[in-house]
């Protein structure tokens, strides 16, 4: 019979405060219930240690450093040509590349997750993240 090893993800959280436009960095050492979420799925603050707040997932990369998209499904890599967007600046009005970005679902290979506040609990985040 196969066993199947699951293993604690490190994943770093980068959570944007909207009001006073700062950026905060938590390591979640078990990131497990953040898979298969996607990009624009809120989540609960208690997750990250932010209890009372509410947050959206607004994207990503994976381990390698590849971007992730919102208008990818699923979880794998892929290469798209690209005329603009997340992954790809063109330095000249029309230009495409093909580029590897990621899919809209959180999956182990992802190292960094980006969220934003949507709903701020009674205390301030300061005071809950120590920075």
């Amino acid at each position: 019979m196969a066993v199947i090893e699951v293993r604690k993800m490190a994943v770093r959280v980068v959570i944007s405060d909207p009001n006073t436009g700062k950026a905060y960095q938590v390591e979640l050492k078990d990131a497990g219930k953040l898979i298969g979420k996607k990009i624009g799925d809120a989540v609960e603050g208690d997750l990250l240690g932010l209890p009372g707040y509410a947050v959206t997932i607004t994207g990503g990369s994976d381990r390698d450093g590849f971007p992730m998209r919102s208008d990818l499904p699923g979880m794998q890599r892929k290469r798209l040509l690209l005329a603009g967007g997340v992954g790809y600046r063109p330095r000249v009005k029309g230009q495409k590349r093909r580029k590897s970005v990621c899919g809209r679902e959180i999956s182990p290979n992802i190292s960094q997750i980006n969220v934003k506040i949507t709903e701020y609990g009674a205390k301030p985040i300061e005071e809950l993240l120590k920075a």
